[in-house]
């Protein structure tokens, strides 16, 4: 598989964080407030999640092609030529921001990619 060519799998890294970032606040809230504001607020939470944070790009692959140049191809569409603006590399996770507005930034987590092509992502992402 050519390094430059990145297919990505579902994230089970991103699931978990969101969910230890919930469990630490209902705690916290479980211990500040009264039991019935606490459940309100768990299930404004879980509203919330489904409501927004669901909604997220289903990217399938990301190609490099030549230097702020990539091609972008997301779930049911058709592939996308875009231009990279700058990439923040996180250690876990990697956020990729395109110059165009209508581009939203992606994100990509550790273990959406085999360690060989998270390696090359990242020596790519220190050359742009």
């Amino acid at each position: 598989m050519d390094n430059r060519h990145f297919k990505l799998k579902r994230s089970f890294l991103s699931h978990a964080f969101q969910f230890f970032i919930f469990a630490v606040l209902m705690t916290l809230l479980y211990q500040l407030l009264p039991v019935v504001l606490w459940a309100i607020c768990f299930i404004l939470g879980l509203v919330v999640y489904v409501l927004f944070f669901r909604k997220t790009l289903k990217i399938t692959s990301l190609e490099y092609l030549d230097g702020s140049d990539w091609n972008l191809q997301l779930i049911n569409r058709p592939v996308q030529r875009v231009q990279i603006s700058h990439i923040l590399d996180h250690q876990a996770y990697i956020v990729v921001y395109f110059l165009h507005a209508r581009a939203k930034p992606i994100v990509i987590w550790r273990d959406q990619l085999p360690f060989k092509q998270w390696k090359s992502l990242k020596v790519l992402a220190k050359m742009l």
